[in-house]
C-alpha cells in the first residue's frame, strides 16, 4: 500500500457515507469520506478496509477551496470504489475507516448485487494489492509491441515495450506536443496479464514509489496530484489481452516555458518465488524499467495576453436571482468557468455610470476525472444598478483564454441581459451629469498653496497696531506740544 505522512487537522469536520446497498454486477459499491477544514488543509491520510466479497477498484480525491466571512475553508472527499466479486446478498459487517488517525465507524448492512446482462462472471479476481500474482512461475521473457494501447488514451511512449513474466512497467503522457500552459497527464503504473503464471510479490511499494515520483516530476511545471495514497486496481484490455493495472502515481502537469520535458527512465523491484526440488521457494528479486521519453511543449501564437492566458477547453455558465428589478436594489450573478486548464482568473470589474460591483466570493474547485484535471472557479457577485434601461452585461463578464481544440484564442461572455426600472441615481461613478465636490479633483494642481485666511486677518491687525503706535508717538512728541 502506498501511503504519505499527513499532520492530523485541527478544526476539522469528518463525516462517512454509505452509497447505494442496491447495485448490479459491475456497478461500484461506493464509501465516501468529507472532511472539512477551517483554513488551508492537506490532503488527509486515510486507510479503506477490506470488504469480503468485495473487491477494491479504483480511489479518488477532490478538494474545494471557498471563503467564509473572509476565512478559507477547504472541503476534501475521499472516495473508495468497491466491485463485487459475484451477484447476490452479501452481509458488510461492522468496518472502520481510518483519517488522519481516527476512526470513522459503519454499523453492519447488506449489499444487494444483481446480476448484469451479459456479465463475465469468470473474470479473474486479484483482491490483495500487496500480492497481485500467485501461480506457477514458470515463464520465459517475452517481447511484444503495444501500440494504441489503451483506448481514448494516446500513449505514444508505450509502443515497444518489453515485457516479464506477462507483466510491465509503464510510465506514460496523455500528450507529447501540449502547449504552454496546457496540462498533460503522466502516469506511472504496472500491468500484470490476466493469464500470468509467474509467483511475484510488491517489495516495499511505500518506499519506491516515492523516490520514483521524485525523480520523474519536471521542475518546469505546475503540478496537480490526483492524490492516489493507495494503489487503485482496475482491468485494462491492451490489444485485445486482458490485465489488471496497478495505479501508483498520476498527475497533471503544466508547462510554464517551452524547455522540453525529459522523463528519465526508472526501475520497479518486485519479489519473486520459486519452487525448489525440495517443495521450498527460493526468494528473488526482478526488476521492470520503463523507457525514458521527452515532452516538448509549444509556443502559445502571439498575442497581449499570451502569457496570462488559461490554456485548455472551457465551458460558461452564468445565472441571475432576479432579471427585472430596480434602481438602487442588489441582484446576485453567478458565474462558473469549468475546464481542464489552471490559472483561472477574471479581470477586475470597476463601477461606472450603470453599475456598482462589489467584490465576488470565490469558489474554487479540482476533481479528477477521465484521467484529466478539471478545475472549476466560481464567482457570486452582488450588482447595485443606477440607470434605468435593459442591459446584456457581457461588457463587463468575459473572459479570454486560448483554446486547444481550435488552437486559437477564445473570449466566453455573458449573454444575459437585465431589465432595470426606477429612478437613476446619481454618485461618484456617474462622471457626465454628477454635480459633486469630488468633480474634477484630480485635475487640481496640488503645488499650488491654500489661502490661509487667519494668517491674513493676523497680518493687517498687526499693520493696524504699528500705525496707532506711530500716530500716538507723533502727537506726544516735544516738538509738537511747542
Amino acid at each position: 500500500m502506498l501511503s504519505f505522512e499527513t499532520k492530523a487537522q485541527q478544526n476539522s469536520d469528518v463525516s462517512l457515507i454509505i452509497g447505494e446497498k442496491n447495485i448490479m454486477l459491475g456497478d461500484p459499491f461506493i464509501v465516501t469520506v468529507i472532511v472539512k477544514f477551517a483554513g488551508d488543509a492537506q490532503t488527509p491520510n486515510s486507510s479503506f478496509p477490506e470488504l469480503p466479497n468485495f473487491s477494491k477498484r479504483g480511489f479518488s480525491k477532490s478538494t474545494a477551496r471557498s471563503f467564509v466571512n473572509g476565512q478559507a475553508v477547504s472541503t476534501c472527499t475521499i472516495t473508495q470504489n468497491y466491485a463485487a466479486k459475484k451477484a447476490g446478498n452479501f452481509k458488510v459487517p461492522n468496518f472502520k475507516v481510518s483519517v488522519n488517525g481516527a476512526d470513522l465507524k459503519s454499523e453492519s448492512f447488506t449489499v444487494k448485487v444483481g446480476k448484469a446482462i451479459n456479465s463475465n462472471t469468470d473474470k479473474k479476481d486479484i483482491s490483495s494489492q500487496d500480492s497481485p500474482i500467485s501461480k506457477n512461475p514458470e515463464n520465459q521473457d517475452k517481447k511484444e509491441d503495444f501500440t494504441d494501447f489503451i483506448a481514448g488514451n494516446n500513449n505514444p511512449e508505450l509502443t515497444n515495450i518489453n515485457t516479464k513474466e506477462d507483466a510491465f512497467l509503464s510510465l506514460s503522457s496523455s500528450k507529447s506536443n501540449p502547449y504552454v500552459g496546457e496540462g498533460f497527464t503522466i502516469t506511472l503504473a504496472f500491468y500484470v496479464a490476466d493469464n500470468n503464471t509467474a509467483e511475484i510479490q510488491f517489495d516495499h511499494n511505500e518506499i519506491q514509489i516515492p523516490e520514483i515520483t521524485k525523480k520523474i516530476k519536471p521542475e518546469n511545471c505546475w503540478e496537480e496530484s490526483f492524490g492516489i495514497t493507495e494503489t487503485q486496481q482496475t482491468q485494462v484490455t491492451i490489444k485485445g489481452k486482458k490485465y489488471i493495472q496497478y495505479k501508483f502515481y498520476e498527475a497533471t502537469f503544466y508547462p510554464l516555458n517551452n524547455r522540453p520535458i525529459v522523463f528519465p527512465s526508472v526501475n520497479f523491484r518486485l519479489l519473486k518465488f520459486t519452487s525448489e526440488k525440495n517443495e521450498q521457494k527460493k526468494t528473488s528479486f526482478i526488476s521492470f524499467a520503463t523507457r525514458s521519453f521527452t515532452v516538448v511543449p509549444k509556443e502559445l501564437p502571439a498575442h497581449p495576453l499570451k502569457n496570462q492566458v488559461s490554456v485548455g477547453q472551457f465551458s460558461w455558465r452564468e445565472s441571475l436571482d432576479k432579471y427585472k428589478i430596480n434602481t438602487g436594489k442588489s441582484v446576485s450573478y453567478r458565474l462558473h468557468i469549468t475546464g481542464d486548464g489552471y490559472n483561472i482568473k477574471l479581470p477586475q470589474i470597476k463601477n461606472d455610470s450603470i453599475f456598482d460591483f462589489f467584490p465576488p466570493k470565490i469558489i474554487g474547485n479540482t476533481d479528477a476525472q477521465n484521467d484529466k484535471i478539471i478545475t472549476t472557479k466560481s464567482l457570486t457577485f452582488q450588482i447595485i444598478p443606477k440607470r434605468a434601461g435593459n442591459f446584456v452585461l457581457d461588457k463587463y463578464f468575459q473572459w479570454i483564454y486560448f483554446n486547444t481544440n481550435t488552437e486559437k484564442y477564445d473570449t466566453l461572455k455573458s449573454a444575459i441581459a437585465l431589465s432595470v426600472s426606477g429612478q437613476n441615481i446619481e454618485t461618484a461613478d456617474t462622471p457626465k451629469d454628477a454635480i459633486s465636490v469630488y468633480d474634477g479633483l484630480e485635475n487640481v494642481d496640488s503645488s499650488i498653496e491654500e489661502n490661509d485666511f487667519a494668517k491674513i486677518l493676523k497680518d493687517q491687525a498687526n499693520i493696524f497696531i504699528v500705525i496707532m503706535l506711530v500716530g500716538m508717538i507723533y502727537l506726544f512728541l516735544p516738538n509738537r506740544k511747542k
